[in-house]
């Protein structure tokens, strides 16, 4: 996963908590909203499977994984029963342990052409929420997203694109 220091973060809460700070919470609201605005981006998923339970989702990316030669990762998440999918605690007070970060980008530093994902449907705002995605792409076009589908839909056959906005900017 791609972030950013600390820094974004806490130069946006700084700016907020200024702004409220000097009576103007309504401008801190405005200014907070704009800069997530500047920085969310349209994207298309290639679902390949969606499910309510964690295992039969983590089962189909692994069978697709297989076959298509793509890795499967779970990008450091576990299955929390109280907090379903999960970064674990870490212990060492990082902004991110026992949270949910959803994928952004289509690959990472150990999967340089892409990788298969489980993913919690409320990571994404025009999902119905409450599932667990299996994602076989993040793609920038609905053309480089069709392509993709086309590769995975012998593998699963009903497997779809959806265009999603996701936030690009630091998270934390």
């Amino acid at each position: 996963m791609k972030h950013c220091g600390l820094f974004g973060v806490g130069f946006l809460v700084a700016a907020v908590a200024s702004a409220q700070h000097q009576g103007n919470p309504a401008r801190a609201e405005d200014w907070a909203t704009a800069y997530v605005t500047r920085y969310t981006r349209d994207k298309w998923l290639v679902i390949l499977d969606v499910e309510h339970d964690f295992y039969s989702a983590k089962r189909e990316a692994e069978r697709i994984s297989k076959l298509s030669r793509l890795p499967f990762s779970m990008e450091g998440m576990e299955l929390d029963r109280r907090r379903g999918l999960a970064l674990p605690d870490k212990g060492d007070g990082a902004p991110d342990a026992g949270g949910y970060i959803a994928r952004r980008y289509n690959e990472d530093a150990e999967n340089p052409h892409g990788y298969i994902s489980i993913e919690r449907s409320d990571g994404y705002p025009s999902l119905k929420q409450g599932l667990y995605v299996v994602v076989g792409a993040i793609c920038n076009s609905s053309r480089e997203a069709n392509l993709k589908l086309r590769q995975f839909q012998p593998l699963a056959p009903s497997a779809y694109v959806h265009k999603t906005q996701i936030y690009m900017g630091c998270i934390h």
